[in-house]
């Protein structure tokens, strides 16, 4: 798998790594990936210019590493949450939680990521197609222990995410709520029960 980037093999490179991103999460966040330079990156990292490419090969380098760490910090985060869960339904309840006190302790992430569609809009399809394969192998495990019904995986995958992605943006972006049993339990309690009513 490719990482975009030349990992640190000590300490010292590593925090300087780290400086590297941190600077360039901030400034991505306050300027935008194109008003950012690799000038503004290093010089608030406190590195000489050319130490950037020790480490990357360029900014975009740089942005996909990143959109690489926050895939995988997520899922981490939530396979954390969710590894004594005996049933998917309640893996889908603390996932969810997970998910949005995850985004709420890390805000930029969420324009960070989405503004990848404005940079180059397959960053943005891969993004969250690759998160959708990892969700698939999950739902079509479900399906064999009969504890989803047998829809489309992929619809369901996307469905899901649609519903996690949209509830962070509300609860957490707008709303900037950091209590999420209320929202989280409606969202469980339609799925279980599903969401039209039933014409006598």
């Amino acid at each position: 798998m490719q990482t975009f980037v030349n990992q640190p093999k000590t300490k010292r490179g590593q925090a300087t790594l780290d400086r590297l991103t941190n600077s360039a999460e901030q400034l991505f966040l306050q300027k935008g990936f194109h008003a950012t330079s690799i000038n503004d990156i290093t010089s608030l990292a406190s590195v000489a210019p050319g130490t950037f490419y020790i480490y990357f090969e360029d900014k975009m380098s740089l942005y996909r590493y990143l959109l690489l760490q926050y895939s995988h910090r997520i899922r981490m985060n939530i396979a954390k949450a969710i590894k004594n869960c005996d049933s998917r339904k309640e893996a889908e309840r603390l996932g969810l939680k997970a998910f949005l006190q995850f985004i709420y302790d890390n805000k930029h992430i969420y324009n960070i990521i989405w503004e990848s569609l404005y940079i180059e809009k397959k960053l943005f399809v891969d993004y969250y197609t690759k998160f959708a394969q990892n969700y698939v192998t999950q739902i079509e495990i479900a399906q064999a222990n009969q504890e989803m019904k047998m829809y489309d995986p992929e619809v369901i995958s996307f469905l899901l995410m649609g519903i996690s992605n949209f509830i962070g943006l509300n609860w957490v972006m707008f709303k900037d709520e950091s209590e999420f049993d209320y929202v989280v339990d409606q969202v469980i309690e339609i799925l279980d029960k599903g969401l039209f009513a039933t014409k006598e």
